[in-house]
């Protein structure tokens, strides 16, 4: 009976905490620590105290406390927490040791879910140096994707969390420990948990949902609900699930901004090259694969990056059977991964004579395929999948001396002759190569990428045709797309929250409030809500708007129902009193008005807040 009153009170403290802790949604994700956040640390704890933000999440690293082994250096966190009390924001920790970190000090202890005991050691460091002082903990990061290597395995990472529950239990019952964030709302990774033993080691849940919310996208709606069904179905629907990471990049390619149409004149070269026509009754219809694991994605019909074409979706099956004269172009990857079931159909789509685009950083680098319990899981496959389509790619990790980035290319005499205009600025990461071409194949360069002196570092861009295949591979690693409109990032970052937190999200953290990075072409350099110089952009003006307008710590009450469809009409109720309805329109082009409480209404792409 004492044991049964001990739990209960246990109980009660972490739902009140859980309770205290939730009621200011407004976080932000940061790297306070890296060399330029930190030079400015006061003025950037200044802007976001003025933006009404409450809580910060950054990285709590084995590579930085526990760089000795058996020693742990809490100095420079000691020094943010300090910072970051005199500034009034809560900070929420990320326990985590990836390998590619603790390999320069600690290759002892690497990887981690090996070495439990240095694990263990960690957590029981931390949790006894911030006893009392810090309550949430969340548990590594995105570990269902590229921060778990060499692939995402919930058997590996399902230990690691039991015993950081287990220590930061140990040294205050009131800790309270989160799953770490989930690249979306990943239900094979959450599935595979539960069957490694999950159950019983967290307190909450953490997601990585980036891009549109549910406001506008089915497909989050639904992944969302699925995720929420399968905690449910294992006893856990209470648990709070919070979003310590979402957003979107404002990254441009400068490549379309110089040349709209370069991968369209690119197409043109690489069908004329093969003998073929790459249009269909004068149009140009190029195939897209639709996701096997999630046939109900939102299906985009048209890319910025192939501007006049019409994008049309193919299934595996479909492209088993495709007569290349149907449809002569198909996307094949546009970033690094494809689905394990696409690879035979596009090998066998390319040796019929269609032209395969392999777009990305590292084009056919990843495959996502069904792991043994049935779940949705990637693991790295170049050395299988390079081979098959005969591309070969390298890197600065590859072979010493080339460049990590460069935006130095030129257009050489099979580009020009396509039509591809020189281009300046350019940006490419990894480099294409010939290196697993047949005898008789060929690869053809069509823009070249130079490192800092002027030395080719390899193509950003090519044509790979084949003495028996007829068609051919059209490989591109140039930054070829962009990301959100800085005013769309705006708008992005409002109707999150609010979508998220109406659907029953304690809290979100947008990603992130610095930019990293000097280059407007690379994704990683653009997710801030301010600028390299601190300038802001509209989603930090977004921002502000949004906290003032609902107070600390707003509750939503209700949706308002029978509303046009793509209007959003939400009611939140302000702690420092008072009622706030927010409105806005995911189709602005046909919205018509509406009323509450004999106030008319025309809802708008931007949220309008209306104090009641």
């Amino acid at each position: 009976m004492t044991h049964f009153k001990h739990l209960l009170t246990v109980g009660i403290a972490a739902a009140a905490l859980w309770c205290g802790a939730a009621d200011s949604p407004w976080g932000i994700a940061a790297h306070p620590h890296s060399e330029m956040e930190w030079k400015n640390i006061d003025r950037q704890l200044d802007m976001m105290r003025k933006a009404g933000i409450t809580s910060l999440r950054h990285d709590v690293k084995f590579s930085n406390i526990a760089r000795k082994k058996g020693v742990y250096d809490f100095r420079r966190y000691d020094e943010l927490l300090e910072k970051l009390d005199a500034a009034g924001i809560e900070f929420l920790p990320i326990l985590e040791g990836y390998d590619w970190e603790i390999e320069r000090f600690r290759s002892d202890a690497k990887p981690l879910y090996k070495h439990p005991e240095e694990w263990r050691k960690f957590v029981r460091a931390c949790a006894e140096h911030y006893k009392g002082k810090l309550k949430i903990w969340e548990v590594w990061n995105e570990q269902d994707g590229g921060f778990w290597k060499p692939n995402p395995n919930a058997a590996e990472y399902v230990p690691l969390l039991k015993i950081a529950y287990e220590e930061l239990k140990k040294a205050d019952p009131e800790n309270q420990v989160m799953v770490g964030g989930l690249c979306g709302w990943n239900t094979g990774y959450l599935r595979d948990m539960y069957a490694a033993g999950a159950k019983g080691y967290f307190d909450a849940i953490a997601v990585h949902p980036y891009g549109w919310g549910p406001d506008r996208s089915a497909f989050q709606a639904k992944r969302m609900a699925e995720f929420k069904r399968i905690l449910a179905d294992n006893g856990d629907s209470a648990k709070p699930v919070w979003i310590t990471e979402c957003g979107g990049a404002t990254h441009r390619s400068n490549l379309l901004v110089q040349q709209p149409d370069v991968i369209v004149k690119a197409i043109e070269y690489a069908a004329g090259r093969i003998g073929i026509s790459p249009t269909v009754n004068g149009k140009l219809r190029i195939g897209a694969p639709v996701s096997q694991e999630f046939p109900d994605r939102d299906f985009d019909t048209a890319r910025a990056w192939l501007p006049g074409a019409e994008i049309v979706p193919v299934t595996p099956e479909r492209l088993a059977r495709l007569n290349p004269a149907e449809l002569p172009v198909v996307i094949g990857s546009e970033h690094v991964t494809i689905e394990g079931a696409y690879k035979q159909p596009m090998l066998d789509y390319v040796k019929k004579g269609g032209i395969l685009l392999a777009f990305g950083d590292v084009p056919l680098y990843n495959v996502r395929e069904k792991n043994k319990q049935g779940n949705w899981t990637t693991r790295g496959a170049a050395a299988e999948l390079h081979p098959a389509f005969r591309i070969g790619y390298q890197a600065w990790w590859t072979k010493p001396g080339l460049p990590k980035q460069t935006t130095r290319v030129r257009t050489l005499p099979a580009g020009k002759e396509a039509g591809i205009a020189e281009l300046k600025n350019v940006y490419v990461t990894r480099f294409l190569t010939a290196e697993n071409l047949k005898k008789g194949d060929s690869c053809t360069s069509l823009v070249e990428a130079l490192d800092g002196n002027g030395n080719p570092a390899g193509d950003g861009m090519a044509l790979y045709t084949f003495k028996d295949r007829k068609g051919a591979v059209l490989g591109c690693t140039l930054q070829f797309a962009g990301g959100f409109t800085e005013a769309e990032q705006a708008r992005l970052l409002q109707t999150l929250y609010l979508s998220y937190l109406a659907a029953g999200v304690d809290r979100l953290y947008f990603y992130d409030f610095h930019n990293d990075g000097l280059s407007s072409a690379e994704r990683e350099n653009n997710f801030g809500i301010v600028r390299w110089n601190y300038q802001p952009k509209p989603a930090y003006h977004a921002y502000k708007a949004m906290t003032e307008a609902l107070g600390r710590a707003p509750k939503f009450l209700e949706r308002l129902p029978d509303l046009p469809d793509g209007v959003q009409a939400l009611l939140f109720e302000r702690a420092e009193g008072g009622k706030v309805l927010a409105v806005w329109t995911v189709r602005p082009d046909a919205s018509s008005p509406i009323h509450y409480r004999g106030r008319e209404i025309t809802p708008q792409a931007e949220v309008q807040f209306l104090a009641l």
